[in-house]
Protein backbone atom coordinates (compact mmCIF):
# COMPACT_ATOMS: atom_id res chain seq x y z
CA UNK A 1 0.00 0.00 0.00
CA UNK A 2 3.08 2.23 0.70
CA UNK A 3 3.80 2.48 -3.17
CA UNK A 4 0.30 3.92 -3.46
CA UNK A 5 0.81 6.84 -1.45
CA UNK A 6 2.69 8.78 -3.80
CA UNK A 7 -0.29 8.70 -6.31
CA UNK A 8 -2.85 9.34 -3.69
CA UNK A 9 -0.79 12.86 -2.25
CA UNK A 10 -0.46 13.74 -6.33
CA UNK A 11 -3.95 13.26 -7.18
CA UNK A 12 -5.42 14.49 -3.47
CA UNK A 13 -5.40 18.21 -4.78
CA UNK A 14 -7.95 20.10 -6.52
CA UNK A 15 -5.26 21.97 -8.61
CA UNK A 16 -3.30 18.71 -9.15
CA UNK A 17 -6.99 17.29 -10.55
CA UNK A 18 -7.09 20.06 -12.79
CA UNK A 19 -3.40 20.38 -14.02
CA UNK A 20 -4.36 16.75 -15.14
CA UNK A 21 -7.45 17.83 -16.99
CA UNK A 22 -5.80 20.45 -18.87
CA UNK A 23 -2.82 18.50 -19.45
CA UNK A 24 -5.45 15.60 -21.30
CA UNK A 25 -5.48 18.40 -23.90
CA UNK A 26 -2.63 18.82 -24.69
CA UNK A 27 0.98 20.03 -23.37
CA UNK A 28 1.32 23.46 -21.64
CA UNK A 29 3.95 25.39 -19.83
CA UNK A 30 3.66 27.01 -16.10
CA UNK A 31 2.83 30.14 -17.91
CA UNK A 32 -0.04 28.84 -18.91
CA UNK A 33 -1.28 26.83 -16.19
CA UNK A 34 -1.28 29.60 -14.51
CA UNK A 35 -3.42 31.48 -16.71
CA UNK A 36 -6.25 28.83 -17.10
CA UNK A 37 -6.31 28.21 -13.21
CA UNK A 38 -5.59 31.75 -11.60
CA UNK A 39 -2.57 30.73 -9.52
CA UNK A 40 1.05 31.69 -8.60
CA UNK A 41 3.98 30.89 -10.65
CA UNK A 42 4.95 29.17 -7.21
CA UNK A 43 2.02 27.32 -6.69
CA UNK A 44 1.58 25.89 -10.00
CA UNK A 45 4.74 24.83 -9.76
CA UNK A 46 4.54 23.09 -6.39
CA UNK A 47 1.67 21.61 -7.64
CA UNK A 48 3.86 20.38 -10.99
CA UNK A 49 6.40 19.23 -8.85
CA UNK A 50 4.45 17.17 -6.62
CA UNK A 51 3.02 15.24 -9.74
CA UNK A 52 6.31 15.29 -11.61
CA UNK A 53 7.65 13.30 -8.79
CA UNK A 54 4.82 10.88 -8.91
CA UNK A 55 5.71 10.41 -12.18
CA UNK A 56 2.59 11.49 -13.79
CA UNK A 57 4.04 13.96 -15.82
CA UNK A 58 6.80 14.18 -18.87
CA UNK A 59 8.84 17.52 -18.98
CA UNK A 60 10.35 19.15 -22.41
CA UNK A 61 12.25 22.07 -22.75
CA UNK A 62 12.29 24.31 -25.98
CA UNK A 63 14.38 27.11 -25.02
CA UNK A 64 14.09 28.81 -21.81
CA UNK A 65 10.65 26.84 -21.31
CA UNK A 66 9.68 24.11 -19.75
CA UNK A 67 6.40 22.41 -21.12
CA UNK A 68 4.50 19.34 -19.12
CA UNK A 69 2.65 16.36 -20.50
CA UNK A 70 0.95 13.62 -18.92
CA UNK A 71 3.38 10.51 -18.94
CA UNK A 72 1.52 7.62 -20.32
CA UNK A 73 3.35 4.80 -18.74
CA UNK A 74 3.32 6.64 -15.27
CA UNK A 75 -0.63 6.53 -15.65
CA UNK A 76 -0.80 3.23 -16.98
CA UNK A 77 2.05 1.91 -13.63
CA UNK A 78 -0.94 3.65 -11.45
CA UNK A 79 -3.58 1.69 -13.01
CA UNK A 80 -2.06 -1.27 -12.78
CA UNK A 81 -1.18 -0.42 -8.77
CA UNK A 82 -4.59 0.24 -7.94
CA UNK A 83 -5.79 -2.85 -9.39
CA UNK A 84 -3.22 -5.33 -8.20
CA UNK A 85 -2.95 -3.17 -4.24
CA UNK A 86 -6.40 -1.55 -3.91
CA UNK A 87 -9.56 -3.34 -5.97
CA UNK A 88 -8.20 -6.98 -6.53
CA UNK A 89 -8.05 -7.05 -3.17
CA UNK A 90 -11.23 -6.02 -1.98
CA UNK A 91 -13.52 -7.60 -4.69
CA UNK A 92 -11.89 -10.90 -3.10
CA UNK A 93 -13.03 -10.14 0.06
CA UNK A 94 -16.39 -9.46 -1.14
CA UNK A 95 -16.96 -12.34 -3.25
CA UNK A 96 -15.87 -15.01 -0.39
CA UNK A 97 -17.44 -13.01 2.52
CA UNK A 98 -20.86 -12.96 0.55
CA UNK A 99 -23.46 -15.43 2.57
CA UNK A 100 -24.84 -16.02 -0.87
CA UNK A 101 -21.72 -16.75 -3.14
CA UNK A 102 -22.78 -19.90 -4.51
CA UNK A 103 -26.71 -18.23 -5.12
CA UNK A 104 -24.75 -15.57 -7.33
CA UNK A 105 -25.25 -12.76 -4.49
Amino acid sequence: MEQLLPYFKALGDENRIKIVGLLLEREHCVCELMEQLNLSQSTVSHHVKILKRAGMLDERRSGTWNYYSLNKSGFAQVQSLFEDRLFMPVSKAVFRECPSFKKNC
